[in-house]
């Protein structure tokens, strides 16, 4: 189905390094799974098993949108930091128990910088 998992992260981390406040993002439900894309090239992807459902719904959260139908895509616009959480949620392998709280984590922060507020257990 076009571009491999590896190559798209390649792809999305180049993005990432230079910061912006708003970029536009599309998250989709494909057939075997749900993509993250920005201007129509895929940055990540998860697939449909447990562990990569349980990573769809972080991610989701963590961009502040649910996850939409099967062959439909729904629009947001993130920062390069809450991306960098995004992507990083996508990699988690939910198959371990203990990845449950580092994705939590990741979507605390995520919604955290969406709100531009400061969570509070941050170092002073």
């Amino acid at each position: 189905m076009g571009t491999s998992r590896k190559k798209a992260l390649e792809y999305a981390y180049s993005l990432l390094e230079r910061p912006r406040a708003h970029l536009r993002v599309d998250l989709a439900q494909v057939t075997n799974g749900v993509v993250l894309r920005h201007h129509g090239r895929v940055l990540t992807r998860v697939y449909l098993n447990r562990s990569g459902m349980n990573a769809a719904a972080a991610m989701a959260e963590a961009l502040g949108v649910r996850i939409p139908p099967s062959g439909d895509s729904v629009s947001t616009l993130a920062s390069t930091g809450l991306l960098y959480r995004v992507l990083a949620i996508s990699q988690i392998d939910f198959r371990n128990e203990a990845s449950f709280e580092l994705a939590a984590n990741l979507v605390e922060e995520a919604i955290d910088m969406q709100r531009g507020g400061s969570s509070g257990n941050q170092a002073e």
